[in-house]
C-alpha cells in the first residue's frame, strides 16, 4: 500500500476501521501480511474513482496535497495562470 493524504469523510472512517480490523487479524495470526494487504487493497479499490469520476464524495477517496512536494516557490495566482496559459499555447503550437 502507498500512503496518501485524503480528506476525512465517511469512506476514510470506514477505511480506518477496516485497517484496525485487519491489523487485529494479522496480530492474532488469522492472516499473513500478504493476505492482510490484499484485504485492505480490495476494500479500498475504486475509492478514488468513486470520488473523482462518480462524484461520490462521501465514500470515495478525496485526495489532498499529493502534489505539494513539487512546489518550490510562492507566486501570485495571476502569475501561475499566465504561466499555464503560455505553456498551453506553446504546446498547442507544436
Amino acid at each position: 500500500m502507498i500512503p496518501v493524504r485524503a480528506l476525512k469523510n465517511k469512506g476514510t472512517e470506514e477505511f480506518t476501521a477496516k485497517q484496525i480490523q485487519v491489523a487485529g487479524m494479522l496480530d492474532r495470526g488469522e492472516v499473513d501480511m500478504a493476505a492482510a494487504q490484499l484485504e485492505i487493497e480490495h476494500f479500498w479499490a475504486g475509492a478514488l474513482r468513486r470520488a473523482v469520476i462518480d462524484g461520490d464524495v462521501e465514500s470515495g477517496s478525496i485526495m489532498a496535497g499529493q502534489s505539494v512536494g513539487m512546489v518550490d516557490k510562492e507566486e501570485p495566482v495571476a502569475e501561475i495562470i499566465a504561466t499555464l496559459v503560455a505553456e498551453a499555447e506553446e504546446a498547442l503550437a507544436r
